[in-house]
């Protein structure tokens, strides 16, 4: 797989020179991040409808009113800054799957090993907050992510790059996927099993934060280890009892891990996706990419 390095720097550069409509900080943007959109829509997006419009309409719904809603993304960090692009991304997927009247699937997003998506396995299970609720009650945060990416679909050995971290460790609390959502459990690729209710579970849970759920850099600063354990066990404690706020941990480490893996996209595509950006005219000098990445 191809590797994105953007760096700290060139994360605060390139999005500050969006914000002002720049033709070349936008090409960076998508030539950066139109990797994880499209991994994020081969895990989640219901089979039926191709990744193009999804991106397109996530872009465009960041530049709308002078780019009203990319100046409201976080801007503290990369990681922060690609939940809330990854949150609105799914929110695409469900909008044009309302609009469509029917299944929002992406069938040009590929799986990771391009094989066709299974069929949306919704109908047969009851997989709601209430019931993940149940499958996490009282399990160790790190167990509760890792079944959290099991029923987002991910592969043992995709769960053990994102958390560094080997499933078989939290085996006894996979138990609880049986039988309902056994599954989960026998995935030979990364794809959900059960999309669109999968989908509404994210949403419901970004919509339940409470006044005590902790900022996302302070959740970001406890991955990082960046915090004592002082400071860290009560937001340990409190994302193991929050489903807002178990949505939002995992989101930093989904995000973080397939930001730098995830495959390139073509040059041509880059440019089919900037066509529906209210860009400046650019200017015939050196690059904005040619003077990010020398």
């Amino acid at each position: 797989m191809a590797e994105n390095k953007p760096g700290v720097l060139t994360f605060h550069r390139v999005r500050e020179q969006c914000e002002l409509a720049n033709a070349e900080a936008w090409r960076a943007f998508v030539t950066l991040y139109g990797p994880l959109c499209l991994h994020l829509l081969g895990m989640y997006a219901p089979e039926g409808t191709a990744a193009d419009p999804v991106v397109a309409k996530m872009l465009g719904a960041l530049a709308e009113n002078n780019f009203e809603r990319f100046r409201g993304t976080a801007r503290q960090s990369e990681r922060e800054f690609l939940a809330d692009v990854r949150a609105l991304l799914l929110e695409m997927v469900t909008a044009l799957g309302k609009d469509a009247g029917g299944g929002t699937s992406v069938a040009g997003a590929a799986t990771a090993d391009g094989g066709a998506p299974p069929e949306d396995a919704s109908s047969q299970n009851k997989l709601n907050p209430e019931s993940l609720a149940a499958l996490l009650e009282g399990l160790p945060l790190l167990h509760q992510e890792m079944l959290f990416f099991k029923l987002a679909g991910y592969t043992d050995s995709s769960i053990e790059k994102m958390l560094r971290v080997a499933p078989r460790v939290a085996e006894t609390s996979f138990a609880r996927l049986s039988p309902d959502f056994a599954a989960a459990l026998n995935a030979q690729k990364d794809r959900c099993l059960w999309p669109k209710d999968w989908l509404a579970i994210l949403r419901q849970a970004r919509a339940a934060k409470k006044e005590n759920c902790p900022e996302l850099h302070q959740i970001l600063r406890v991955h990082d280890g960046q915090v004592s354990w002082y400071d860290k066990e009560p937001v340990e404690k409190h994302v193991s009892g929050c489903l807002y706020c178990l949505e939002r941990w995992t989101a930093l480490r989904e995000a973080g891990y397939w930001r730098k893996v995830a495959p390139a996209v073509a040059a041509a595509q880059v440019e089919e996706w900037l066509r529906v950006l209210p860009l400046r005219a650019e200017e015939k000098k050196k690059s904005f990419l040619q003077r990010v990445f020398g």
